[in-house]
């Protein structure tokens, strides 16, 4: 963070502040941490300062390592399901696909609710011990398309069919590149999975399916977008 900088002291308190709140609610500790505090770079004729930034890193106990949910669609499987975790504006503050622009944004995904989101979290987990999880990947860096992509990647043909008509977002670069808390899944069958999400008050949505067409197609009301998988496969192996 960078500090001794008009205001960023006061953000640093907020984003401290806010982290040590929803900790408390979700009744987890962060027991330690490291600081970086002067993030400034200075220049001949202008300074530059590190947007400000927390990483988190997390443990907890497992209850049973055999149920294991691997990031990769099922050919046949279940349907797909998008469980949003965070409640808020789908939002491209500080994304990969900002970054990628040049930007960093003004508004970020946030999680406002924090019971919310443990009962979304708990049910998920109750949901894989009794076996009704096929496939599972969070929503994290570069935002559901990524999600989605990574997900049909580690198999030949494989691909998906969703549709995000139902989602209120209008836009469909916020829907595909926003990084909001969430968790794409796929189902053994639709019937039972709904039933415990709508028990726990979970939102989730009902996005699509999986088929052996090595394309992913998406959908959002009268667009619709083909993405070849093998072909973007190549392209994501290439930094390593």
């Amino acid at each position: 963070w960078p500090c001794n900088n008009p205001g960023e002291d006061a953000r640093l308190y907020e984003a401290v502040q806010a982290a040590s709140q929803f900790a408390i609610a979700l009744g987890i500790n962060i027991p330690t941490g490291k600081d970086s505090l002067s993030m400034k770079q200075k220049y001949r004729d202008q300074e530059v300062l590190a947007p400000g930034t927390v990483i988190i890193s997390a443990a907890a106990h497992c209850s049973d390592r055999r149920k294991v949910v691997e990031p990769v669609f099922r050919p046949g499987g279940g349907p797909v399901y998008y469980l949003s975790f965070s409640g808020s504006e789908f939002a491209l503050g500080g994304s990969s696909f900002a970054q990628v622009l040049g930007k960093v944004g003004n508004q970020v995904p946030d999680i406002p609710d924090a019971d919310r989101f443990a009962r979304a979290f708990d049910a998920l987990q109750d949901l894989i011990k009794k076996g009704k999880v096929l496939a599972g990947h969070d929503v994290a860096s570069g935002g559901l398309i990524t999600t989605l992509l990574e997900l049909c990647f580690a198999e030949n043909k494989l691909g998906a069919s969703v549709d995000f008509s139902a989602f209120a977002e209008q836009d469909i670069i916020k829907i595909l590149f926003a990084e909001n808390a969430g968790v794409v899944v796929q189902a053994t069958d639709d019937a039972a999975f709904e039933a415990a999400l709508a028990e726990n008050n979970v939102e989730f949505f009902k996005i699509g399916s999986t088929n052996s067409s090595d394309e992913l197609l998406i959908k959002k009301d009268s667009v619709e977008i083909g993405l070849n998988i093998p072909s973007l496969r190549r392209k994501w192996f290439e930094t390593s």
